[in-house]
């Protein structure tokens, strides 16, 4: 099990229910994550799909919080300049780390959403592959820290 420096309980839960989900070496896929076992992560939680390559990742859901946060709704948006906005590639750059290394990815950073840049969080992308190796989709967590902290 890798170590992370989680800041919140709702990023490091998220990180441990995904790594529960690994079994005999194989990632989970998206029907082994059952929302009713993590409801009160909900709000927190991301989905991303992965299609193609090079891999395009368009967000299938977004808590209600990171919605709140970001002040807009990102379900359906693709990450690229067009859609996700002037910091897409920092985004991307990481969804596409976590699909080469088939692990989790750690983060903490600045907010990238318009408005909102004086919010810094921490962030966990988690890889899922319907076949065990493939990686089709991203499971995420994100919650809000102190800068102070980071």
């Amino acid at each position: 099990m890798e170590q992370f420096p989680f800041k919140t309980r709702v990023v490091r839960e998220s990180y441990e229910y995904w790594l529960g989900k690994c079994q005999g070496g194989r990632l989970p896929r998206r029907r082994d994550i059952r929302p009713e076992e993590i409801a009160r992560l909900l709000p927190n939680i991301f989905l991303v799909d992965v299609v193609g390559d090079p891999p395009v990742f368009k967000f299938r859901l977004v808590g209600t919080k990171i919605t709140e946060w970001a002040a807009g709704e990102y379900t359906g948006v693709t990450v690229n300049e067009a859609e996700y906005g002037p910091n897409w590639r920092r985004v991307y750059d990481s969804y596409l780390e976590a699909v080469h290394r088939r692990a989790p990815v750690y983060s903490e950073y600045s907010a990238p959403w318009k408005e909102r840049e004086f919010l810094f969080y921490e962030r966990i992308i988690a890889p899922l592959s319907d076949d065990g190796v493939t990686v089709n989709m991203l499971f995420g967590a994100l919650d809000v820290v102190s800068r102070s902290v980071a």
